[in-house]
């Protein structure tokens, strides 16, 4: 999405999204158009995230963006290891837990990504892929257990494809990350400061199925939100 869609979509999401009072509301433009995005939603309670961000916090490595950088355009989070990073870019395991230390070393909260591929479903891998992406990604983290941790939970095979998964199925693989998260720190982390997100094909027709379930805090939206009157339609569902 090129500036001058940025830039509207930004405005019309303001305007839209003004009803939206008990919802914490996120979006995440483009690096280049961040500032001017930031700077359209003051005043309003939308929130920014980066949509990657560096390994590292400084050095020789152009092109990339930091943490410190995303925290001085005004995210409050980056997303960490989204499924299009790690099978399109080659995003490692190791790559994301820097990343998310980075995070927290410059104060923003990670969101962070995991889920498994068709195949891997297929073959009944599911729930070793989940734990293993968790246990690598926040080995040795600064920042836990006392801050906070988005997690997303985005099944690769049902990303954009119009296939989604039913909430009670859902459920299964929130309690597998409840267990680990738990087992890596405590249970009382996991819910006082752990907020679990599903994302994969989310709209404004599934959506309520979303909101109503008690483990699910929120969504990961992603075509759904280039659409101003679709995005408000799944939001307002969970007002």
């Amino acid at each position: 999405m090129q500036r001058d869609a940025s830039l509207e979509l930004a405005f019309q999401l303001k305007k839209r999204l003004k009803k939206i009072t008990q919802l914490e509301v996120v979006v995440s433009p483009s690096f280049p158009y961040l500032h001017e995005v930031n700077s359209l939603l003051a005043k309003s309670h939308i929130k920014l995230a980066g949509q990657t961000v560096a390994s590292q916090d400084n050095g020789s490595y152009t092109g990339e963006v930091s943490a410190t950088m995303l925290k001085e355009l005004g995210c409050a989070y980056a997303i960490v290891g989204h499924s299009e990073r790690r099978h399109k870019m080659g995003e490692t395991d190791e790559m994301i837990n820097k990343k998310i230390n980075q995070c927290y070393h410059a104060g923003l909260i990670p969101v962070l990504c995991i889920g498994e591929t068709y195949e891997q479903k297929k073959n009944g891998q599911s729930d070793s892929v989940l734990v293993r992406q968790l246990q690598y990604a926040l080995s040795k983290v600064d920042g836990l257990p006392e801050n906070k941790l988005v997690v997303a939970y985005e099944p690769v095979w049902a990303i954009g494809t119009g296939t989604y998964m039913d909430p009670a199925e859902v459920s299964v693989f929130q309690r597998t990350i409840k267990r680990t998260l738990s087992s890596l720190y405590s249970e009382k982390f996991y819910d006082s400061n752990v907020r679990f997100l599903y994302g994969g094909s989310v709209n404004s027709i599934n959506a309520k199925g979303f909101w109503v379930a008690e483990y699910i805090d929120g969504m990961l939206v992603g075509g759904g939100s280039l659409d101003p009157e679709e995005f408000y339609n799944i939001a307002f569902q969970g007002e």
